[in-house]
């Protein structure tokens, strides 16, 4: 797979039912009013290793990546208008937010919240399962 330079950079992905943990917690935590509390899951990984655990998840083998420099953001955003129903006016500031590390850098939320954030891989694990509840939930039968 020819791949944009930006999968080589490092991020710290975050399961949503961490997210929430921690966003139904911070009301009564006085210390974290007012400031920014950096979070993330356990895991730094890059771009494309986030692909590769993306890829075993789903069952398929992590396809090899070759990195090319002259893909831009405004290239990668044409060609997430072609292939999903994602707006390149919509996926250009997505895509250019992915050349900057995501690291928790401050672990003041450690010392602030009780919250063990899952791994990546088990947050994967567990949005196929989550879906197919909401799914049954509102009585649909697509993809069930």
């Amino acid at each position: 797979m020819i791949a944009p330079g930006w999968l080589k950079i490092k991020t710290q992905p975050i399961g949503i039912s961490d997210v929430l943990s921690y966003l139904s917690q911070a009301p009564p935590i006085e210390a974290s009013t007012g400031r920014e509390v950096q979070i993330g899951g356990p895991d730094v990984l890059s771009y494309g290793e986030i692909l590769d655990v993306m890829a075993v998840a789903l069952g398929k083998r992590a396809r090899p990546k070759i990195p090319v420099p002259f893909i831009t953001p405004w290239l990668s955003s044409l060609w997430i208008g072609l292939v999903t129903p994602v707006d390149a006016g919509i996926a250009r500031p997505l895509i250019e937010g992915l050349s900057t590390e995501t690291i928790v850098t401050d672990n003041a939320a450690s010392q602030l919240f009780d919250i063990h954030t899952a791994p990546f891989d088990a947050t994967l694990r567990q949005a196929p399962a989550e879906d197919r509840s909401a799914r049954l939930r509102s009585g649909s039968r697509h993809g069930a």
